[in-house]
């Protein structure tokens, strides 16, 4: 048994009303910890229990880009990282199954999380298994190359992301959609809204004019500003990503963004190295939080030469995001959004809490290291990043 902390004593007279000495005690102060193997606030295990992040030797998956947010319940303060599905290339359904701090017999921990160096006791909730009690929150925008190029599939992608839109609502999953379209330019926008609105939006024309033209509440903004990621007649993803990044209004405070790019063309920076692929892999430019990245590539060349600021692969932008990638013919046929592993992803996505973060409420950046270890070894990912914690 452990004795009690007692900087903050004022606690205890109502608390051993309401608990054992043998149990949590259930006022999510986690300052008092009788005994080993508890619960240290809000399902949180205590930090005595953490085990430090293993080390990796050969990384075999991605872990994908964190939304983070803190959290507050009474004086504790929580820090909630919010993380879609790790991909399992030796289970049934190609996700990995996460399990936190004192996970054991059939589930046992395969996941670690260090603040600072020191290790955390951390709860791991499933979308899955999720039951409500902590709803995750999800931004999706999708990115169309709209150029003359994709003619052929633009009826398909039109008509999958709006049943795939659907299918994403009706799940557990707290979501929203947005738009960009774009050719040599930005052509058309849809600020994060419903998925009706995307369906209207979506359908109102045909072919690559599904998506041209801005709308939404503030479409005339949207429009204004697109002009400034002009790449006169290259097709150019990153241009589309950040316009939606930069000038989107509707992002929500603690939902994960997805971004799902839908192209048959390289990415064509045209020498400049802001619109590059490379933007997205630091973190100074495109922060974990900013997002993952989603390709779907409707081309049969894949490998074709590679040049850095004017051709580039479009799905770099996933491999270093965390992103996944599927590869289509120019006719989208016999494929689906459903088929797309970002479904996978999002709904075996995750929210990792942990808690006894107050000391470090000062303003300042923070690493944050996540290590993925499956027990037989064949899974092994890891990722680090950095956090601005507010001041207390």
């Amino acid at each position: 048994m452990k004795k009690m902390n007692l900087k903050r004593l004022w606690y205890v007279p109502v608390l051993l009303a309401t608990a054992s000495l043998t149990a949590c005690l259930d006022s999510g102060d986690e300052t008092i910890v009788l005994e080993e193997g508890t619960i240290s606030i809000a399902g949180i295990p205590s930090d005595d229990l953490a085990d430090p992040n293993p080390e990796i030797t050969t990384p075999t998956t991605t872990i994908p880009n964190v939304n983070y947010t803190f959290e507050y319940e009474g004086d504790d303060a929580i820090l909630r990282l919010d993380m879609t599905g790790v991909q399992d290339p030796n289970s049934e359904d190609g996700w990995l199954n996460l399990v936190g701090t004192g996970g054991n017999g059939a589930n046992k921990q395969n996941i670690w999380v260090s603040l600072d160096g020191k290790p955390k006791g951390i709860a791991v909730y499933n979308n899955s298994e999720n039951e409500g009690d902590h709803v995750l929150l999800t931004d999706v925008v999708f990115l169309v190359d709209n150029s003359g190029s994709m003619s052929e599939e633009a009826n398909a992608i039109a008509r999958d992301i709006v049943n795939w839109a659907n299918t994403l609502a009706s799940s557990n999953l707290d979501v929203r959609f947005g738009c960009v379209g774009y050719d040599g330019t930005l052509s058309g926008a849809l600020d994060l809204t419903d998925v009706s609105a995307l369906s209207t939006y979506l359908n109102r024309s045909t072919g690559t004019s599904r998506t041209r033209g801005f709308f939404g509440a503030n479409a005339s903004s949207l429009q204004s500003a697109a002009s400034q990621y002009s790449t006169g007649y290259s097709e150019c993803g990153v241009a589309a990503l950040r316009f939606a990044d930069e000038h989107f209004t509707a992002f929500r405070n603690g939902a994960s963004r997805i971004y799902v790019n839908f192209t048959d063309e390289p990415n064509q920076p045209t020498g400049n190295a802001n619109w590059s692929v490379n933007y997205v892999n630091n973190q100074n430019q495109w922060n974990a939080a900013k997002g993952t990245i989603h390709t779907v590539y409707s081309d049969a060349n894949t490998s074709y030469t590679e040049r850095v600021n004017y051709e580039e692969y479009p799905w770099r932008l996933s491999e270093y995001t965390g992103g996944t990638k599927l590869f289509t013919s120019s006719s989208f046929t016999g494929v689906t959004l459903n088929d797309l592993p970002v479904t996978g992803a999002m709904q075996n996505s995750y929210i990792i809490r942990f808690t006894n973060i107050r000391d470090l409420m000062d303003g300042q950046t923070h690493e944050v290291k996540v290590t993925i270890l499956s027990e037989d070894g064949t899974v092994q990912g890891e990722k680090t990043f950095y956090i601005v914690f507010p001041e207390a």
